[in-house]
């Protein structure tokens, strides 16, 4: 009796112990229950090696500060992601923060900054740090592309962006930069320059335009090539021109084929004739005084992402451009390649719209330099 007391007197003190955690009950407990009590101390010592684990984390974490930008800066585009301006900005940004190794970073913001003037109008006044504008566009600040604007002034699209290299273009360029304020980075290639879309009508000749409302840029170079076609020309800005043309406020718009996709355009125009009658690119600009300073280092960085960012795009574009037509036909657009004879009908306005408009815009629009450019192709 006196050792079954002790057995449970010994057991009661095992519970009791274990509910303590106290290590001096181990001896004492049976074979089978010592496991538990070499477990249970094996918790803390699994702990303690947690902190082990965690200064890990800023070992792993150790680059950020190396590659925490020092430098942001902010961009706009006015189009949707995915448009062939945007793309061209996106891989822009994507190689400055290759060549910093990620000390500066590009903030792309698309169409959050307004119309491609209103993103312009903040880009000089320092608020946003780069932007975006077309050159028929610019004319509301510069009227340094104005011989640009000429319909039938190059003969190929490549043609006309090779004229921006040599000095005629460079001048229009420092012109450009210096009534904006800006640094030109590159000229975003669109793949081709301006066609003529309508809802309902297909077009063929001029004859087929008369009195249609089709939208256009604001200029008067734009004005004088639609009067003289017999259209009703209807200046409305970009963001609106979509609504503008699915209540029929305008019947038409003159855009190049690539910039139909992103925007959906083709829900509300059926029919494209390929014209590629007006030269047309887009100015991808950073703030002069934003650019100055910034480091050397910093700027060699821009220059060289914006020199690799234009080629890309020259390709993007092209690439884009050449199966446009299959993929609007699928859309559901019509796309109409005029025959020489059509073209020429189309073509014959074009010394008319160009003494009308150097009248117009005397000082502004120069035609020797305009007819040097075309002789020169």
């Amino acid at each position: 009796m006196r050792r079954i007391a002790a057995v449970v007197g010994m057991g009661v003190l095992l519970v009791v112990s274990v509910a303590c955690a106290s290590s001096t009950a181990a001896p004492q407990a049976p074979a089978a229950q010592p496991a538990k009590a070499v477990a249970e101390p094996a918790k803390p010592a699994a702990q303690p090696a947690q902190p082990a684990v965690q200064p890990a984390k800023p070992a792993a974490e150790a680059p950020k500060p190396a590659t925490q930008p020092v430098l942001e800066l902010k961009m706009g585009c006015s189009q949707p992601k995915g448009d062939v301006l945007c793309a061209a900005q996106d891989k822009f940004a994507e190689l400055v923060n290759q060549k910093s190794k990620g000390e500066v970073f590009v903030r792309q913001l698309y169409q959050g900054l307004g119309v491609e003037h209103q993103l312009t109008q903040a880009v000089m006044s320092g608020s946003v740090d780069i932007g975006m504008i077309s050159n028929g566009n610019s004319g509301r600040f510069t009227n340094a592309f104005f011989n640009y604007d000429l319909p039938f002034l190059f003969k190929t699209y490549d043609n006309m962006l090779r004229s921006l290299d040599i000095s005629i273009g460079q001048k229009a360029i420092e012109q450009y930069e210096k009534d904006l304020g800006v640094k030109l980075l590159f000229a975003i290639s669109y793949g081709s320059g301006r066609d003529v879309q309508t809802r309902n009508k297909p077009l063929k000749v001029p004859a087929d335009i008369k009195g249609l409302k089709i939208r256009v840029v604001s200029t008067p170079v734009d004005l004088a090539i639609f009067k003289a076609w017999g259209a009703n020309p209807t200046p409305v800005d970009w963001a609106q021109t979509y609504t503008a043309l699915q209540q029929g406020v305008v019947e038409g718009e003159q855009i190049p084929m690539v910039s139909i996709i992103a925007p959906k355009h083709y829900e509300v125009v059926k029919h494209s004739i390929r014209l590629d009658y007006q030269a047309l690119f887009q100015t991808f600009y950073i703030n002069a005084k934003r650019f100055e300073s910034l480091s050397p280092a910093h700027q060699k960085v821009l220059l060289e992402a914006a020199e690799e960012a234009k080629a890309w795009n020259r390709k993007d574009a092209t690439e884009r451009t050449q199966g446009l037509v299959k993929q609007l036909t699928d859309l559901g657009m019509t796309v109409y390649q005029p025959t020489p004879e059509e073209y020429a009908q189309w073509a014959a306005v074009r010394d008319k719209v160009w003494q009308e408009v150097a009248e117009q815009q005397k000082g502004k629009v120069d035609l020797a330099i305009a007819k040097q450019l075309y002789e020169s192709q």
